[in-house]
């Protein structure tokens, strides 16, 4: 199949080995024909495609990719798009040898009733054992489910209903604990810890990250904030939607992003739970003013085995901030040059290996431009006050798409890194639209400058 849009990138940097070709640059329902013409009528897991996808219908929205990730083993991507499916991809055993770019099917293709707020697949995810090919969703008034990656079908259920108004919360992040034996939701200034063993029963605990705390009695560790004065105006309520989650793999210290611009910092919650700290990105200090002022977090990655360090990125932001979590009045790093002035969430994410470099952050931005940096080898000291060690340019960067890099995920091994592109566009006007996305927080508005091009998309690429 022809890839109209297709990415070269400069001599030296990765090569593109796999990619979904022109199958989705263009409106939804085409992409659909499209799709099904490439995979013969029946998907990868021997489903027939119609059954899943259902009939044709008049949808002009361009296909974008929202997201993409690797699941734990290393095997498959998980891909969510505009047409609310989650699609996985299992790479190509030869796909580092093969002298030519394969192109990439899906394998499996799970439809969702509505707009999805967020997925997370399970952290032992193998593809071998169907047990563990499983995810989490958040959709607007239904509960918490965890699906099957590889068919359509429910595995389990966890309501999260308001006490008052027994309405549905939605959360807006999602993440699991190391162990996989429990998942944290966020939602509007809660945290709520859910069992996954406890199916069909909501969270084992609620904590309110604002003064009021309403907590089942339980004899499971809680969260509680003892450890910080929230006397101090800048933290006495700190009431916004969590918009972001990441538990370290080792301490299991949880962060929590929310879109008022903070990020409140727990210990583990199999211990005592408490909160030690909050990042403020409205109280930096003044030399960090000339900085792009962001609207709310929206990716929290843990970048050490110690979990003293963090990555945070905001939307309409063209920074991202790296912090010492032993000093947090101020970032340990600023990393500058992207272009990300928009409310879509784009791709951020830390990479212990990337090809023969380590502890690098990439990002992907509004110019299809995938920079990377190397904070933790050219920062200065904590505190130090030299701004120009502070403020950090790109050490590379190369050219990923013809739209917003949606997403930037690094294999466990370094050696390929892939992207996903996208940018909300209709078929009646060609350019990028302005309504709402149909989540909360509108983080998927298009609102960059007008182009008739479409390139939706994932790729793989050899660094």
């Amino acid at each position: 199949m022809s890839e109209t849009t297709e990415v070269v990138p400069k001599k030296g940097l990765p090569r593109l080995v796999a990619s979904t070709g022109d199958i989705y640059q263009t409106a939804i329902t085409e992409s659909h024909a499209r799709e099904e013409a490439a995979l013969n009528g029946s998907i990868g897991n021997g489903l027939n495609y119609r059954t899943i996808i259902g009939p044709k219908s008049n949808q002009p929205n361009s296909n974008i990719f929202r997201s993409a990730e690797w699941t734990s083993d290393g095997t498959t991507l998980v891909a969510v798009t505009e047409d609310n499916c989650v699609r996985t991809f299992i790479v190509p055993p030869d796909l580092l040898t093969s002298p030519d770019p394969q192109t990439l099917l899906p394998y499996s293709i799970s439809p969702l009733p509505t707009t999805p707020y967020c997925i997370s697949p399970y952290p032992f995810f193998s593809l071998s054992d169907p047990s563990t090919t499983l995810f989490l969703t958040s959709l607007h008034s239904q509960p918490i489910h965890l699906r099957s990656l590889l068919y359509p079908h429910i595995a389990a259920t966890y309501p999260l209903i308001h006490p008052t108004t027994e309405k549905y919360l939605v959360p807006n992040s999602l993440t699991w604990t190391p162990t996989g034996t429990h998942f944290l939701a966020g939602t509007d200034s809660q945290i709520h810890l859910f069992d996954v063993s406890r199916v069909n029963s909501g969270p084992m605990e609620t904590f309110t990250t604002g003064k009021k705390r309403k907590s089942k009695s339980s004899t499971t560790p809680t969260f509680s904030s003892s450890s910080v004065d929230f006397r101090n105006g800048s933290n006495s309520s700190v009431r916004s939607i969590i918009s972001t989650l990441a538990i370290h793999p080792v301490t299991n210290n949880l962060a929590a992003g929310t879109y008022s611009r903070r990020v409140l910092l727990y210990s583990s919650p199999y211990q005592d739970g408490e909160l030690y700290s909050v990042i403020n990105l409205n109280s930096l200090p003044d030399r960090f003013k000339s900085t792009a002022r962001g609207n709310g977090i929206t990716s929290i990655s843990f970048a050490d085995g110690l979990g003293n360090r963090i990555i945070i990125a905001e939307r309409k932001s063209e920074v991202v901030y790296c912090y010492d979590l032993r000093y947090t009045s101020e970032p340990w790093a600023v990393l500058t040059g992207r272009k990300a002035a928009t409310n879509q969430k784009l791709g951020v994410s830390f990479a212990p290996v990337y090809g023969d470099r380590t502890n690098v952050v990439l990002a992907g931005g509004t110019d299809g431009i995938v920079n990377i940096w190397e904070p933790f080898a050219s920062s200065g000291s904590v505190g130090d006050g030299g701004e120009s060690n502070i403020f950090i340019k790109p050490v590379d960067s190369f050219s990923a798409a013809n739209d917003p890099v949606t997403s930037v995920a690094v294999h466990a091994s370094g050696a390929v890194v892939a992207t996903s592109s996208g940018e909300r566009k209709s078929l009646k006007s060609g350019h990028p639209e302005t309504q709402d996305s149909g989540t909360d927080e509108d983080d998927d508005k298009g609102d960059t400058p007008e182009d008739s091009l479409w390139d939706n998309g994932v790729r793989v690429w050899t660094v």
